[in-house]
């Protein structure tokens, strides 16, 4: 009888052949003008059943992940195809805070939300914090989605490290908006 080689995987090649699942890329913000925080993150995850819910996973200690904590909520903006800029500047740990950060117009504030949304996103989600749980050198953050819309354009996306266009929507352009929970 043989028996199957054993599997010798680094955690480098793991790192590596993870990094080789497509995900969408998202910016979470928060605060308010003069505070106001973006973290880029390709980690936010739906979690099934009623009420709507994400996670999402930030490293210990970072910025994003204090602002967020601080703010009990965040808006998730998920970005399109020619957001690429926007999610190498909130990738970069050394920005300036407050909606100055950016151009004009490229934010709107809207009242009684956490944080303001990126104007020309896929889509955008509110959400309250509900709980976080440590994993590793990482919180995962588990958050209420009280309210959300979208916009049917081609989103950004992250393969093997590197952001593409992702496909154009199947759907007509055509901006929703539904408010989930008070």
């Amino acid at each position: 009888m043989t028996s199957a080689p054993a599997l010798r995987t680094t955690a480098t090649a793991l790192d590596a052949t993870m990094r080789h699942l497509v995900t969408g890329v998202t910016v979470l913000t928060c605060g308010t003008a003069a505070e106001a925080e973006g973290v880029t993150v390709s980690t936010l995850t739906t979690v099934p059943g009623d009420p709507p819910m994400v996670c999402v996973a930030l490293r210990q200690g970072s910025r994003g992940l204090a602002a967020l904590l601080a703010a009990g909520g965040f808006v998730a903006n998920g970005l399109a195809a020619d957001h690429e800029w926007l999610a190498r500047h909130f990738a970069r740990r050394r920005r300036p805070r407050g909606l100055a950060q950016l151009p004009a117009g490229a934010w709107d504030a809207h009242p009684g939300e956490p944080g303001p949304r990126l104007r020309g996103a896929v889509c955008w989600l509110t959400c309250r914090l509900e709980r976080t749980v440590a994993a590793g050198n990482h919180e995962f953050l588990f958050a209420g989605v009280l309210a959300g819309g979208s916009h049917a354009t081609a989103p950004l996306v992250n393969f093997a490290g590197v952001l593409h266009a992702g496909l154009d929507s199947p759907s007509p352009r055509v901006s929703t908006e539904r408010k989930t929970h008070p």
